[in-house]
């Protein structure tokens, strides 16, 4: 398989051609898209990207999910961006229009009617990158960066992609751990990069457009919780005192005798801090008696005057 797939950094959109259409269910039908030198299924590899993990739809209204599962792949804003994902975005962005050229010119195969105005086509494709809208015109603000789907395939109960670290290990499929699933793996806000095949052009309900199907991923190592996992370092001297210890007495082997004071009991057992200070003794002092004094009688002195003789 290694031979059939082709960096996404280097991927020219000359270099694919498609099937004749196919008639699908629904009325609809779909063109394979094929890599041209190896004439098998269009595998590209990415670089290194953000994704905003993996999920189905879910409706609102009923809190159901509808069980068709896909993951994002968030292309950098200048702030980030490297010569790795930036000549990735071209490529794609390359490929959207390779593809809607390609409609206007078999539109009489593809579409059952000739069409000869590209904004008719423009208007009938179902962009591949999805950009944000502009809150005012409802347009794609084409100065933002896009995003890119891939669907995760999932089939009767089976997940039809692989998950790997960044040292390669397997980590989906995992015999050992049989509950993990790449919904688990693929965690939000993380760095991914990925293989995805072509899914092909779909046309449906007078709409058409390409999709993309994940093959492998390579997601971080995750990370060791504390959960499940001993932390716990002891001393070789302390494991043989652990091993050589007696087995602790059970409760019913040991007849308790009652406890003759449960409160003094009950307060021994308690730690200080748990202890109620004693509350303050009040001493009642009675005010003093204040003892009224006596006025002092003033006695006038009389001074007599002298007379001349």
């Amino acid at each position: 398989m290694a031979d059939t797939i082709v960096d996404g950094t280097l991927f020219n959109a000359e270099n694919i051609r498609y099937t004749s259409p196919k008639a699908g269910g629904s009325g609809g039908k779909s063109v394979n898209i094929l890599n041209k030198a190896t004439n098998t299924g269009l595998r590209l590899s990415t670089p290194l990207m953000l994704t905003w993990g993996a999920a189905d739809y879910v409706d609102a209204s009923t809190g159901k999910g509808n069980g068709k599962y896909e993951m994002s792949l968030v292309f950098p804003n200048d702030e980030y961006k490297d010569d790795d994902t930036t000549a990735f975005l071209t490529n794609m962005q390359n490929l959207e229009k390779k593809i809607k050229a390609d409609a206007l010119a078999n539109s009489k195969e593809w579409f059952g009617k000739i069409h000869k105005n590209a904004e008719v086509v423009d208007a009938l494709y179902s962009p591949m990158l999805k950009y944000t809208k502009d809150k005012n015109t409802g347009e794609a603000d084409m100065s933002k960066s896009p995003l890119l789907k891939v669907k995760i395939p999932f089939w009767d109960g089976v997940w039809k992609c692989e998950v790997y670290d960044e040292d390669g290990a397997k980590l989906f499929p995992n015999t050992s751990n049989p509950t993990v699933s790449p919904l688990d793996l693929i965690q939000k806000g993380s760095q991914v990069a990925v293989i995805m095949q072509c899914g092909g052009l779909w046309f449906a309900n007078g709409k058409f457009g390409i999709t993309w199907k994940l093959v492998q991923a390579m997601v971080q190592k995750p990370k060791t919780s504390l959960v499940g996992h001993c932390f716990i370092k002891l001393k070789s001297t302390d494991k043989e005192k652990l091993k050589k210890a007696p087995a602790p007495i059970e409760e019913a082997d040991v007849d308790f005798p009652e406890p003759t004071n449960t409160a003094v009991e009950e307060s021994d057992e308690e730690s200080d801090d748990d202890e109620e200070e004693p509350a303050p003794v009040v001493v009642k002092v009675e005010a003093p008696v204040a003892v009224q004094e006596e006025p002092k009688k003033v006695v006038k002195k009389v001074v007599k005057k002298k007379t001349d003789a």
